[in-house]
Formats: C-alpha cells, structure tokens, sequence
C-alpha cells in the first residue's frame, strides 16, 4: 500500500502465514465475517447487500473501541482489499489495507496497514502518545497472529452466526 500524504499516521504489521494465497484469500475475503477471527472484534454484520466488492460494508463492535461501519473502496480479488472508517475513538478517518503475497509453495505474507488521523485536537494528539499508539500496535499484532492461527488450524474463534443483514 502506497502512503497517503493526507494520513499522518501508519502502522503496519506482516506474518509469514503457513497456508497458500488462496488459503488466505478464502477467509480474508469474507469481510462480513471478521469476528469468527479477529479478537477485538465482538460482532459484525452486513451494513449493505454488496458482497465481496467496493463499496461492501460491514459494521463492528470493536472491544475497547465501539461500533464502527466499514466500508471497502479497492477490491483485488485472490489479492487483498482496502476498507476505510471514521471517527472511532480519537481516530478521525482510518484507511486500512490487507495485502497477500505468495512467498513459497506453502507459505504466504499478510501485510496489514493502518493510515490514520486524528480528531479532538491536542487532546486526541495526548492520547495517541500516551495510549492510542501501542494499543493500536498491540491490538494489530494480535490480529493478525489469531488471523494466521484461523487460516492454518481451521478453527473459528467464534463460532458463524447466521445474521439479518444491517438496516
């Protein structure tokens, strides 16, 4: 993912996932379904009835966090896509990219990146330095290992629930 001038912040974690590109493309790209991975993620459900494109989306409880709708702007089907959001916590707009590369017969590397900015003023600046920066850090890295944990044993963190799609 290129870096956009207009975040100020970037954050981005990659893992050597031991499963093919296809593998990972499988789960990553049920975007609807990110909770049955992904440990910060409580719940999420359709916000559209768009599957798997641009302009899909989803909203999240994010423990910690709160509820954010998600919306996907690139789609590079068997090869990643981009979501954005906005105003969580003291983010202000978030632009989040999951890119997969083939590295071996077997093997994989997820890259996942986070551009932000921020809302609040000096305040949200003081609690990006003080909290927001390594919760951030901390939360991807955990992310992406419970990603690489689903892809490689099969197992859900959660169980699929059948859900109504959001009005």
């Amino acid at each position: 993912m290129r870096r956009n001038p207009n975040m100020k912040y970037y954050l981005q974690k990659t893992i050597t996932i031991n499963a093919t590109q296809e593998a990972v493309w499988a789960v990553i790209s049920e975007f609807n379904n990110v909770y049955t991975w992904a440990p910060s993620v409580d719940h999420s459900v359709a916000l559209n009835d768009k599957y798997q494109s641009v302009g899909s989306g989803r909203v999240c409880h994010i423990k910690g966090f709160g509820t954010v709708e998600e919306t996907v702007t690139q789609w590079h089907e068997g090869k990643g896509f981009e979501f954005v959001f906005e105003k969580l916590g003291p983010m202000a707009r978030c632009i989040c990219d999951f890119s997969i590369e083939k590295v071996g017969n077997q093997q994989s590397k997820l890259t996942v990146t986070f551009q932000y900015t921020l809302r609040f003023g000096i305040f949200g600046s003081l609690l990006h330095a003080l909290v927001l920066k390594n919760k951030l850090a901390v939360s991807l890295g955990h992310t992406i290992e419970a990603l690489k944990t689903r892809i490689e044993t099969g197992k859900l963190l959660r169980p699929l629930k059948q859900t109504a799609q959001a009005a």
